[in-house]
């Protein structure tokens, strides 16, 4: 999150202008929780694995 406030390849890459005010670390952690505590980790790792040659 600290990088967001001087690196310019973060702030394009996750569609933060060059002006706009960075993140506040809360909002990364409460949206990685909330990933985390529903079914998107899960059925996002199935669908990857489904689709890897073997």
């Amino acid at each position: 999150m600290e990088r967001l406030e001087y690196d310019l390849l973060f702030r394009w890459f996750v569609g933060v202008g060059v002006d706009d005010a960075a993140w506040d670390h809360s909002v990364f952690s409460k949206n990685r929780d909330r990933r985390l505590e529903g079914d998107i980790s899960a059925k996002f790792l199935v669908a990857l694995l489904a689709r890897s040659p073997r």
